[in-house]
Formats: C-alpha cells, structure tokens, sequence
C-alpha cells in the first residue's frame, strides 16, 4: 500500500516528536514513522537534569510524557522500517518493510546507535555478558563486579548510575577525558569504583558467558585479566543513516550536514536530531531542531501553491 502525505517524519525521538508537535497545529497532513519504540535513547537514558522546566526526570519518564502529548494531539505513530529512500518527481519516496510512503516534504531524524568495540567475539556475548544499556540491565548484575569501558560523558553517567546496583565497577578508560559536568570527579569520589587507565580491553573471556576481560595497558603493554560479569562498552555512537545509500545527502563522519534551518543539499530534505552534524547532541537541541524544521516545512509547503 502506498500512503501519501504533505510531510514525512522518520523517527521519533525527541526530535521527530517535537516536528511532528509543530506540524499538527497546521494544516499539512505528517506521518510520524518509527521502527522501534518511540522516544529513541531517552527509553535508556538514566537521567536528565538539564531539560528547561522539567528539573530532575529519568529518561523514559520524559519519553512517556512526549507520547503523550501526541496523543492529545491524535498524532498516532506508524511502526515501520524504512529500508530506502528515493527522489521522486512528486517529494521523495520511502520504501518500508511494510508499506510505501510518497511525501512532499521529508524529514530524517533517525539519531545514532551505539558503536560496537569490534573487539573478537562481542556479538557471541550480546545478552550473555555484554549490554550497551545500564538502564536496561543493571540490575541483572546486583551485587556483582562489572566493567565500563568509557571516554565520554554517556559512559560516565552509566558508571554512576551502575555504581548504586552492582558491588563493584572497574572503569576502563583509555584517554581519561571528561565532559563539562566533572562526571570522572564524581566516580572518583566513590568507594565502588576502581580506574583502569590508560588501558583498552584487549579481549572478552567465558564460555557460554562473559567471565572476565583480558585488558592492555596502552603504554606499557602490561596485560591483565579481570574477573567481572559483564562488560558495558560505550566508546561513541554512529549515525543511523543506513536507509540513505541513495539519496545522496551529504555528511561528515556519517553525520548530516545541515543549515540553520535544518535543511540538507538535497532540495526538501531536512534532518534534525543527533543524525546531524553538530556540536552539541543533547534532549533540548533534538527539541529546538524539530521545532525549526517543521516550521521550515511549513514554510515550503506554503511556498508549493
């Protein structure tokens, strides 16, 4: 089936919610596509303190109350996987696993996934040792020794948030950087978590599960191995632009390049959220890039008659 539609949104997170929020107080007609559930990595952020209003909230909470107010909205969420993306002379159109969609108007924002460690082995271990998702399952490991492989401040906070469940957390951590809220100063202040560092982990240890980590030190090349439970490795993300092979949107590093009105090289294709290259990948910047793009779509659209 072929649905047609003035606006198409791929993803929603807080960016694709916040569009899709602007875009129902117009008179275009939008479809908000997801493949997963919405709300993207706030369903596995731990907690937000900096959302303006909100004060303190965990991530999902946040989630729960944008879905929310879709649905004050009647702004229903289609589950698809959008597999490819075609310039069309009508807009653009975008090939699902279930249906096909033909819009005027798109906008791509689709974020980024954790990167593996591409270190032997990691998927044979995926549930059985290794997560990308403290939040998720933290508390499968109370009371037990886990490791953190982190340079970045998303590492920082799931160490922080593990250092309250599990006995003991062994922070490896190969260049010791920090972001602007202190967070290595606030794992260091803790009686539960021991600093590896400068070391990398060198390979996975167990059988049918993780057992431990056999780590290198990056100068020395001293070798250790640690007996732990699980490893959680967050050493970055990548953009989720694998639908896009064809559209020939321009990028750097994976991300998309846009202008300040969210607008790609491609003629009415605009991206917003953490898929775009920019300085700061936070809620509030996924929120202020949804609101600016539907309106620019907006803008378009009232340009088309």
């Amino acid at each position: 089936m072929k649905i047609i539609k003035d606006v198409g949104i791929i993803g929603a997170g807080p960016a694709g919610m916040s569009a899709a929020l602007y875009l129902a107080r117009s008179k275009y007609s939008f479809l908000l596509i997801e493949k997963e559930m919405s709300g993207g990595k706030l369903n596995i952020t731990t907690q937000i303190e900096n959302y303006p209003g909100v004060g303190s909230i965990d991530g999902f909470t946040l989630g729960m109350n944008m879905r929310n107010q879709l649905k004050s909205f009647n702004i229903s969420i289609k589950k698809d996987n959008c597999i490819d993306v075609k310039k069309v002379d009508e807009g653009f159109e975008v090939i699902g696993e279930k249906d096909t969609y033909l819009f005027k108007i798109l906008i791509i924002a689709t974020g980024s996934k954790t990167k593996g460690s591409g270190i032997k082995d990691e998927e044979k271990y995926y549930g059985k040792g290794i997560s990308f998702c403290a939040v998720c399952d933290g508390f499968l490991y109370k009371n037990k020794d886990v490791a953190v492989f982190a340079s970045s401040r998303k590492g920082y906070l799931e160490a922080l948030y593990l250092a309250n469940i599990v006995n003991k957390v062994y922070l490896i951590n190969d260049n010791n950087s920090d972001d602007e809220e202190d967070n290595l100063a606030k794992l260091k202040s803790l009686n539960n978590v021991e600093f590896l560092y400068p070391f990398k982990i060198k390979q996975y240890i167990g059988e049918e599960r993780i057992s431990g980590v056999e780590i290198e030190n990056i100068n020395t090349k001293e070798t250790k191995i640690i007996d732990i439970s699980c490893v959680f490795p967050f050493i970055g993300d990548q953009p989720s632009t694998y639908f896009l092979s064809k559209l020939g949107v321009e990028t750097n590093k994976g991300y998309i390049i846009t202008n300040k009105f969210m607008e790609t090289n491609i003629k009415n294709c605009l991206a917003i959220g953490d898929v775009i290259d920019k300085p700061l990948r936070q809620v509030v910047t996924a929120c202020s890039d949804g609101s600016i793009a539907a309106t620019r779509a907006i803008h378009i659209l009232n340009g088309m008659k």
